[in-house]
């Protein structure tokens, strides 16, 4: 970390720094797994709880083992890269600790990406083999004869015409592996963005990623030990429950509770009660969905759950909570990147309402202007990470433009606008393309979407600007109801003058829609370009919404 950066650290009174101790040669998934399944318990730490089943890490490594021999000798080797395509399952932690043990490169990939995303990510990573579910064949079944490099295709669960199953292939197989002895600057995985603006980014990461970014997350924000049961109910294809939810689970010695299929907050409350989960990790729309279950039925969880953290959206102080009153934990807030992981975050000791927390020891965070500069506390920049940190992706496969686009001096920008506090907490403005210009002022939607959850009708909103000619744009609220609200225009009037009555009047919404749902990423963030191109959203049937619009 320079200089210049620990100055600006004293200055905004941030966290002492924590040293990463980086070795020059470890392999991940041996870090992750072999190092618990070597023990002389191994063969009673759980690492997978999955339905009415359990994967002790000692079981676990024979699996893995024996995956990792099925695709070495199908001809994956050292920096090869392997598509992995399935929602969460054993197998598919399996196989991706399988592919990186074998020092090749793990490219797992959404389950919500359909034709044209997948045959843009086979091309662009070059992948060499393929794994994929039954039930997600056929799309790669469509592009395969339009890649450039995929020789082999391997699925699962018994006999699929004209494909070889990695179970089968298994059962003749050893359960012995010895770990390729990668160093901390070769290739383990790439995650691709959720891709909604044009084609998903390819971000590749190093073993390095494994210590460097999961250290301090590990130590200072999950603080999970051997026996503590992590659960989410969102895949596990995206960088966040990629590193919380499976691998740091596994680096701590603790255990991966699997759920699958589409989210139900009652099979979810059932699953937590189930599975006896410690740490929990949603966004902010499934911790809404959850909290309107009745209590009746959301049971005890607090007599297990010790955590709970979201990301994708900011945490609004009303829901935040309402979680603390029902549930009884801190629900904490997250905020990272696929380009290196979770660098600032609400957690233990550390938290604000409203805000984003503070910076993780040894991850270099700053606040910049458009040139490069240190901003001054409270004033609004750009978030910034320093461009040469370890954890941080070396650039986007082929798209080194938009790679160079993110690059000043010696910063790269996460096109996020922030401020900190004289305390040190940063709190969030807005993308730089979300930012609303109304009469001379620059508006940040969040500040306005969190005054509107504040009232008792709204479950979620997401604002935008739409133009205007006598404003340059004109501040418009999409707002989905709790259940037992009805759209109406006295509706729309009591959730603006509630907004009028807490917030600047430059910032009061002067156009209000209700809607079914507010479209999302994968990720759980709202796509307010999509809101922006569209009158209502689809809803989630693909018919088109009706819109219920009011104008002020």
């Amino acid at each position: 970390m320079n200089q210049k950066l620990i100055d600006w650290y004293s200055r905004n009174f941030i966290d002492q720094f924590y040293e990463v101790n980086l070795p020059d040669t470890f392999n991940m998934a041996s870090l992750a797994l072999d190092r618990w399944a070597d023990r002389d318990d191994g063969d009673k730490l759980v690492a997978i709880y999955h339905e009415d089943e359990t994967f002790s890490f000692a079981r676990l490594q024979g699996i893995v083992n024996r995956i990792g021999n099925v695709l070495k000798r199908q001809g994956l080797g050292f920096g090869d890269r392997a598509l992995v395509r399935m929602g969460n399952h054993p197998m598919y932690l399996a196989i991706n600790l399988a592919i990186i043990k074998l020092g090749a490169i793990a490219v797992p990939t959404s389950t919500l990406f359909k034709e044209r995303e997948l045959e843009f990510i086979l091309n662009n990573c070059e992948a060499k083999m393929a794994v994929v579910a039954p039930d997600l064949l056929p799309e790669l079944e469509a592009v395969k004869s339009r890649t450039s490099g995929l020789k082999k295709i391997l699925t699962l669960n018994g006999v699929q015409e004209g494909y070889e199953s990695i179970d089968n292939l298994m059962e003749h197989e050893r359960d012995d592996l010895d770990a390729y002895r990668t160093t901390n600057k070769d290739g383990a995985f790439v995650l691709y963005t959720s891709g909604t603006t044009g084609f998903p980014k390819g971000v590749p990461h190093t073993h390095a990623w494994m210590i460097s970014v999961g250290d301090p997350n590990t130590k200072f924000v999950l603080h999970m030990n051997q026996g503590d049961r992590m659960f989410t109910p969102i895949e596990m294809t995206w960088m966040w429950p990629w590193g919380y939810c499976f691998w740091w689970t596994l680096y701590a010695g603790g255990s991966c509770c699997i759920y699958q299929g589409r989210f139900d907050p009652e099979k979810v409350w059932s699953y937590l009660e189930k599975y006896g989960a410690t740490h929990i990790l949603g966004n902010p729309t499934i911790y809404r969905r959850l909290l309107r279950v009745p209590d009746d039925i959301i049971g005890n969880p607090g007599s297990t759950l010790k955590m709970a953290f979201s990301s994708g959206e900011t945490v609004e102080p009303g829901l935040f909570n309402e979680w603390k009153r029902r549930i009884g934990t801190e629900l904490y807030d997250c905020l990272g990147q696929t380009e290196s992981h979770v660098f600032v975050c609400t957690r233990q000791g550390v938290l604000k309402l409203g805000s984003l927390g503070k910076p993780l020891s040894g991850c270099p965070v700053a606040v910049v202007r458009k040139d490069g500069s240190l901003c001054d506390p409270e004033e609004t920049g750009y978030l910034a990470l320093e461009k040469d940190w370890v954890a941080l992706t070396s650039g986007y496969i082929k798209q080194e433009e938009e790679w160079k686009s993110r690059i000043v001096g010696d910063w790269y920008l996460t096109w996020d606008f922030v401020k900190v506090d004289k305390d040190g907490f940063f709190w969030y403005i807005s993308r730089t393309d979300d930012l609303i210009k109304s009469r001379g002022y620059l508006i940040g939607p969040k500040e306005v979407e969190d005054v509107l959850a504040e009232h008792e009708s709204v479950l979620e909103s997401a604002v935008i600007g739409v133009a205007d000619p006598d404003q340059r744009e004109r501040v418009k609220a999409f707002i989905v109801l709790k259940d037992g609200f009805v759209p109406s225009k006295d509706l729309a009037e009591s959730t603006r003058n509630f907004t009028r009555d807490n917030i600047a009047p430059y910032k009061v919404p002067k156009e209000i829609e209700f809607i079914e749902s507010l479209p999302k990423t994968v990720t759980g963030k709202t796509m307010r370009k999509t809101l922006k191109k569209h009158e209502g959203t689809p809803s989630k049937d693909g018919r088109e919404q009706t819109p219920q619009v009011y104008l002020f």
